[in-house]
């Protein structure tokens, strides 16, 4: 063969080379079987699932097994998809606070509201203050809850409080004797801690009126006095009337509601009062605003300082721990005070938007409204104070714009 054949002639072409084997499938691990009462449980919420009791019957039977943490993180897993019954996230966060996880078991329980939970939250709790806040809430419902005097108790020791006397808020006997006043009593609508409140009818105008006598009102005087002129110096819409004082014999004669307090209505289960519920918190909220737009902060919204009107209106009364803003803060209503004031901070409208949440928590709880926007809004005024609203103008326009 030439050199020329050698350089330049084609080469035959070689045989393609062989195909690649095909790359064998990658095998997936198989997912560990769940053991059969977990496997149930992680059917909680699907509509074959297991009820309320037998997932609480399987969740304590697993929790004597060794497969307790696995059936912990399917109820989380499955918490985190769909609502769990509250007593099971209970069960799950005492679960979790056995196990000495208590950030976790805390974090179970933030959305919950049962008596139980809110116990189990006050002991899980760091802050004693918070702790106090939330077994005030228990006592407010089941003055008998076990466990819940006794926590109340302890805590009021460690911070230094001196607990108060406690009287009967439902009291509604008639009258038998009449204070020195010239109204005529006819029947005890309401009880507290200062004084009892009577209707009574004036004995020359012939109009009804609400009679607040106190109970010592050598020693109260003082607090009398300033709880009318608060009053006074808001007066206007959404304040209660003062009609006449008598500091030395202890009673103020104040504009009668003839629907009572919010928190008979909230007891009675008047259905009106989520009906109405948009119009009456807008119009408490505005005003709480005008109370605070005026340097005030009232220190003891509850419902039962909401008067109602007969078309539902609602009227803020009880001015008698009012405080300018700033100033140093009465002991207030237990259950209805935040934290922070508890801690020791004055006179802040933060404090007012804690209480106006928990009348919403009140009221929705009453009527079993677990969403809606004033829960929200609830779940705003009594979360942390950092995002809490700071002043009840907030209030105003989310309610307003919701």
């Amino acid at each position: 063969m030439s050199i020329w054949d050698k350089l330049f002639k084609k080469k035959e072409s070689e045989p393609p080379p062989e195909p690649a084997a095909a790359a064998a499938p990658m095998s997936v691990p198989e997912q560990p079987k769940l053991p059969p009462d977990v496997e149930r449980l992680a059917q909680i919420g699907l509509p074959e699932g297991p009820s309320e009791e037998e997932a609480l019957a399987l969740f304590r039977h697993v929790r004597t097994t060794p497969d307790e943490g696995v059936a912990i993180a399917e109820l989380l897993r499955r918490k985190s998809q769909t609502q769990l019954p509250e007593g099971l996230l209970v069960a799950v966060a005492s679960a979790l606070a056995d196990r000495g996880e208590n950030d976790a078991a805390a974090a179970v329980l933030a959305d919950c509201e049962s008596s139980v939970a809110l116990l189990l939250r006050a002991d899980l709790t760091k802050e004693p203050t918070t702790a106090l806040a939330l077994v005030e809430r228990v006592l407010l419902r089941e003055l008998d809850h076990p466990g819940a005097r006794e926590r109340h108790q302890r805590l009021r020791t460690a911070l230094g409080l001196v607990a108060p006397s406690r009287l009967s808020a439902t009291t509604t006997t008639v009258v038998t004797a009449e204070p020195d006043t010239p109204y005529r009593l006819l029947r005890e609508i309401a009880r507290g801690g200062a004084g009892a409140v009577y209707e009574a009818e004036d004995r020359d105008l012939g109009r009804h009126v609400a009679l607040k006598v106190y109970h010592e009102p050598t020693r109260d005087k003082e607090q009398l006095v300033h709880e009318a002129r608060v009053a006074v110096a808001l007066s206007g819409s959404g304040v209660v009337k003062i009609y006449d004082v008598d500091p030395e014999h202890g009673w103020i004669a104040l504009e009668y509601a003839s629907l009572g307090a919010l928190r008979e209505q909230i007891r009675k289960k008047n259905d009106d009062v989520v009906a109405h519920a948009d119009d009456w918190a807008l119009a408490l909220a505005i005003s709480l605003a005008r109370v605070h737009d005026m340097g005030w902060v009232h220190l003891d919204v509850k419902p039962a300082n909401v008067l109602l009107l007969d078309d539902f209106s609602p009227v803020l009364t009880d001015f008698g721990i009012a405080r300018r803003l700033g100033e140093k803060s009465p002991r207030g209503s237990m259950g209805y005070v935040s934290p922070e004031r508890m801690s020791g901070r004055g006179a802040d409208p933060k404090d007012d938007v804690y209480g106006f949440g928990r009348i919403l928590e009140d009221a929705l709880d009453a009527f079993g409204v677990a969403e809606s926007p004033l829960r929200a809004l609830a779940k705003s005024c009594t979360g942390p104070d950092a995002t809490r609203p700071a002043h009840a103008r907030e209030l105003v326009m989310r309610l307003r714009t919701k």
